[in-house]
């Protein structure tokens, strides 16, 4: 099972609109310039089932101060990391997603871009920007106003949010594959068992990447 897929679900089952594998395609013919794993947005007053009297809370890391979040999350398998295109000003690769995503204007992407270059974090009156680390553990390397998300973390929310409002999601026979399995283990098991099976199967998906051929297309997660 893909770490990016179970990271996807993590982010929409907290409002976010969602892209996975994002690319960055080159000015000119040639490789791809990077890729974001998981580019997400979020707007600030989303709520769910607010008027049921039971509305659903989110995971604190998206607690909003009026602002619209983007978030441009790195998925690991283990330790949390960013990659090289999220670390290195000289490639101007932030300049480029920034563009690609649209919502500052050329004239203010180097500006964004700078920012997440040095602190991980931008915001002015409308956009809350972070980068979000996701894996196994915490990296006591990457820069403290980066976020970072551990699996047993995002596992147990997303446990929570399936057998807690278990019946108010009941009906998504549009979810993917992934999201129908998740909800039916969810359904039959503890939490740890949830967080152990799902990690396995993550193990699993990386280690067939790494015994595959290398295609330079293709993320590695571990």
């Amino acid at each position: 099972m893909d770490p990016e897929t179970i990271a996807y679900w993590f982010f929409r089952l907290n409002g976010c609109a969602t892209i996975t594998n994002f690319v960055v395609h080159p000015d000119r013919r040639g490789s791809q310039r990077t890729d974001v794993d998981v580019l997400a947005v979020r707007f600030p007053y989303r709520a769910e089932l607010l008027t049921s009297g039971d509305p659903m809370p989110d995971h604190p890391v998206f607690n909003s101060d009026g602002k619209i979040d983007i978030i441009f999350a790195e998925v690991k398998h283990g330790l949390c990391r960013l990659n090289g295109p999220w670390t290195n000003p000289e490639d101007e690769n932030m300049q480029r997603v920034l563009y690609a995503v649209g919502a500052f204007d050329s004239h203010r992407a180097p500006e964004v871009a700078q920012a997440l270059y040095q602190a991980g974090y931008y915001q002015d009156d409308i956009y809350r920007v972070r980068l979000f680390a996701v894996g196994e553990r915490k990296n006591n390397a990457i820069l403290p106003t980066v976020v970072q998300l551990p699996w047993d973390e995002i596992l147990a929310f997303i446990f929570d949010r399936f057998t807690r409002y278990q019946a108010q999601k009941a009906h998504h026979g549009q979810w993917d594959s992934t999201g129908s399995w998740l909800y039916a283990l969810a359904s039959r098991r503890t939490q740890e068992e949830f967080i152990e099976i799902v990690k396995a199967r993550m193990q699993v998906h990386v280690d067939a990447q790494q015994l595959a051929p290398q295609n330079p297309r293709q993320r590695n997660h571990d």
